[in-house]
C-alpha cells in the first residue's frame, strides 16, 4: 500500500518539475538564456511582468515591501558617497537613478557594496538615456508629517534593456 503511494506521488510531481525547467511549447529555447535570471529560482528578468512607474506611483501600498519589474529611461544619475560605517561596517557610493516610462518617472536607488543588487551591472556604469530593465524592492512607509506615503525603491537587479 505505500508503495502505491509513493508511486501516486511521483506521478503527480514529475510532471510538475517538467514545467517548472522545461519551456513551454512554442517558445524558442534562444529567448530564454539571453534574459538575465533573477532570484533564488534564476527565472528570466523578462518572464516577470512589468508594472508601469504610474501605477507604482498611484498605488504604492500594493507593492510594499514586494519586489517588482521596470522599465524605462535613465533621465538622471547621481553618485555619492556615503561615509556612514552604520549603514554596512563601511563607506560605501550610492547611486540614485531618475527612470521614467511612458506613464511617469521614479527615483530608484542602488546602494553599491552595501546594497542588494546581484547583477554584474551597477547604476554608476549607466548613461543618461539608456533603456533599463530592473527588479526593485518597493518599501512604502506612512509618516504623520507627510501628506502621503514616501517611497524608498532599492535595486535588486539591473539590466539594460533588451529590444
Amino acid at each position: 500500500m505505500r508503495s502505491s503511494q509513493r508511486d501516486t506521488g511521483l506521478l503527480i510531481l514529475i510532471p510538475f518539475i517538467t514545467l517548472c525547467v522545461c519551456p513551454p511549447p512554442g517558445a524558442r529555447s534562444d529567448d530564454l538564456p539571453r534574459s538575465s535570471r533573477v532570484g533564488p529560482w534564476q527565472i528570466p528578468l523578462i518572464s516577470y511582468e512589468r508594472v508601469p512607474i504610474g501605477t507604482v506611483l498611484t498605488h504604492p501600498d500594493r507593492y510594499h515591501m514586494k519586489e517588482i519589474r521596470l522599465t524605462g529611461t535613465v533621465s538622471a544619475i547621481r553618485t555619492e558617497a556615503i561615509a556612514d560605517r552604520r549603514t554596512c561596517g563601511r563607506a560605501y557610493e550610492r547611486t540614485t537613478l531618475m527612470v521614467e516610462d511612458d506613464s511617469g518617472t521614479i527615483e530608484v536607488v542602488d546602494q553599491g557594496a552595501c546594497g542588494r543588487n546581484l547583477s554584474p551591472l551597477r547604476a554608476p556604469m549607466l548613461t543618461v538615456g539608456q533603456r533599463i530593465d530592473l527588479m526593485v524592492l518597493i518599501i512604502s512607509t506612512i509618516t504623520p508629517d507627510m501628506p502621503g506615503p514616501s517611497l524608498e525603491i532599492v535595486i535588486s537587479f539591473l539590466d539594460l534593456a533588451r529590444s
